[in-house]
């Protein structure tokens, strides 16, 4: 069947109508939009003149308050100061109940010089600012929007003590917009003052202000004002209250600890708050403070609630202080495991002391060199009823890690398998998988070892990622010239020998290496590994040594930000010598711009840069 094309004339018609009434429309719509933009760009270029026209076509068109206030502010960034009362006054009358524009004839004669005028209308508008809390806001807001402050908090006065909420929000944002940070905290706290009803919404209002960049100013008038407040109203709890949170949130522990007690006391609570405040004292390295609450706790008595946690996190406490940085003495760490045993006897061995088993465990294994004792305690917790899938998956792989330091390297491997099968799409999962991919790294499988690691750059743990591209770059980049890995067959040995602690035997290797493969590209990653080393030890000069070695004979190795970067970091945090630091930063961000270090460098640049100029 054939299809006719014939379609009736009057269907053309309508089609065309259509079409042009579209297409004008669509002008009609787009003439506006031209004249707006030509209207803002005269303004931002201060052609106010021009600006001034074009935005008073723009309001006849459609009196809006957007076209208004442009229009308004070119004829008085223009001196047209008759033109712009003219134009406020005719807009009034529209408008005869909104003071706003009463405000804003006002300040057209405070512009034009004609204060007598002003003072007349703003002080008849104080007056009388309305029955109701919003009139008295709309106003204050009117005067605000011109910054005339004063007067703003002026008709805010007036309406103090008759509205609920009270008007102390609103005078304390006038009094941020003055910069006047005192009176800004002053009204805030006089508002919980009267009732602790308002603590959440004044603390989101400090959050605010404390939290910008540069107010440290502001930080310090609240730590102040809240300190003085509270010595001068001992029982109106609120303030120490606030202090405590103003404490946390500066990270001033020292003082939130201080508060912590206090508040404790006054209130009962049994070391519940000063607990939990430990908590977060550990999570940022405070371990000093953190044994003080937990001893404080303890002074409680032994039938306090939170006594044996106490006891038991005192002692993990002091385990965190021991291992995070340098090898503690040999002395120390005994001491340390004599406590432990001494807690264990006391409680047991069960679920509740599994942690505690789990640090002697390695204390044990990787401090005092008695692996197979490590061993006993791991596995002991393993044969555990009910224990969390978690703590049984986190001590398996622990056991791994033994395994591993003894030198038995394939059943470490068959552990890690497991809790990669068990946790496949879990944190604990990757870090079993990239645990399992090391090992094929140090038995010399390196593309079996890359296949695992490729899965895991992708990896929702960061630090398992960037482990992972680490270790997946030191194997795409110490291919040897036959396309076989034997240099860095001999490299990972000697990074397994490090891992075992055998550092003597890991050093002849890396001797061996320099001597047989010279200009081979793994020499700078056996530098940077002597340099991590010696840290460890915290022998600092020799670290530095060879992290210099790294960026001066190999500056572009992937691993020189690397090296650069800990050079920077070990004179801004151990040695204090911050301006070595700064220029270890500034080259940094100069010489590899594409580093993954750049974010850490610059953020510590500006601080001491910004340190360094405040110093005399």
């Amino acid at each position: 069947m054939k299809l006719s094309l014939h379609i009736p004339f009057f269907l053309i018609k309508y089609a065309v109508v259509l079409f042009l009434l579209q297409g004008s429309c669509l002008s009609v719509l787009a003439q506006p939009a031209t004249e707006e933009k030509l209207a803002l760009e005269y303004y931002q270029s201060a052609q106010y003149d021009k600006a001034a026209e074009l935005f008073e076509q723009l309001y006849r068109k459609k009196p809006s308050l957007y076209f208004y206030n442009y229009y308004l502010n070119s004829l008085l960034a223009d001196s047209k100061f008759s033109q712009a009362e003219s134009f406020v006054k005719s807009v009034a009358k529209k408008h005869p109940s909104d003071v706003r524009y009463e405000v804003e004839l006002g300040y057209i004669y405070q512009m034009a010089g004609e204060s007598r005028k002003a003072e007349k209308i703003f002080s008849n508008l104080v007056r009388k600012p309305g029955k109701t809390r919003d009139e008295y806001v709309y106003l204050s807001n009117a005067f605000r929007q011109r910054d005339l402050f004063n007067y703003a908090l002026e008709v805010l006065e007036k309406g103090k003590g008759k509205f609920s909420p009270p008007l102390n929000i609103e005078m304390a944002d006038i009094y941020q917009a003055k910069g006047d940070y005192n009176s800004m905290i002053s009204t805030y706290l006089d508002l919980v003052h009267s009732s602790d009803e308002y603590i959440n919404l004044v603390q989101g209002k400090f959050q605010l202000v404390i939290s910008d960049f540069g107010s440290s100013k502001i930080s310090e008038a609240l730590r102040e004002e809240l300190l003085a407040r509270t010595e001068k109203y001992p029982n109106k709890t609120i303030y120490s209250e606030l202090l405590y949170w103003y404490s946390i949130q500066k990270q001033d522990f020292a003082l939130a600890l201080l508060q912590a007690k206090a508040l404790d006391r006054q209130f009962g609570e049994e070391g519940n708050r000063v607990i939990e405040l430990a908590n977060i004292l550990i999570s940022n390295k405070q371990y000093k403070l953190a044994s003080d609450a937990y001893r404080y706790i303890l002074s409680l008595g032994k039938t306090g609630r939170f006594y044996q946690s106490a006891e038991i996190n005192l002692l993990h406490t002091e385990y965190k202080s021991l291992t995070d940085g340098k090898i503690p003495e040999r002395e120390t760490l005994v001491k340390l495991k004599d406590d432990y045993e001494a807690i264990l006897e006391k409680y047991g061995h069960n679920r509740t002391t599994v942690d505690l088993m789990r640090n002697l465990a390695q204390i044990k294994t990787f401090w005092l060199q008695q692996p197979s004792k490590g061993q006993i305690l791991l596995e002991e917790i393993l044969l555990m009823a009910g224990l969390p899938r978690e703590i049984y998956a986190e001590t398996k792989m622990e056991l791994g890690d033994i395994l591993l330091f003894k030198g038995e390297k394939w059943s470490a491997s068959l552990l890690y398998k497991q809790v990669e099968k068990e946790f496949k799409n879990d944190p604990i999962g990757f870090e079993a998988k990239f645990k399992a991919a090391r090992f094929f790294y140090f038995v010399g499988e390196m593309e079996w070892a890359k296949v695992q690691l490729d899965v895991l750059k992708g990896a929702t743990s960061k630090l398992i990622a960037n482990d992972a591209l680490e270790l997946s770059l030191l194997i795409d980049e110490n291919i040897d010239a036959d396309s076989t890995y034997t240099t860095l067959g001999y490299f990972a040995r000697a990074d397994l020998l490090i891992l075992q602690q055998q550092y003597a035997d890991a050093f002849l290797l890396f001797d061996t290496i320099e001597a047989i493969f010279p200009g081979h590209n793994i020499l700078p990653f056996v530098h940077f590994r002597r340099a991590e080393v010696y840290k460890s030890l915290h022998q600092i000069d020799s670290a530095l040594s060879f992290y210099e070695k790294v960026t001066s004979l190999y500056p572009y190795s992937s691993i020189a930000d690397n090296a650069l970067i800990m050079m920077a970091r070990i004179n801004d945090q151990e040695l204090k010598d911050l301006p070595t630091a700064l220029d270890l930063y500034s080259k940094l961000l100069i010489d590899y711009p594409g580093s993954l270090f750049t974010i850490e460098a610059r953020k510590r640049f500006n601080e001491l840069r910004s340190t360094q100029q405040l110093t005399p």
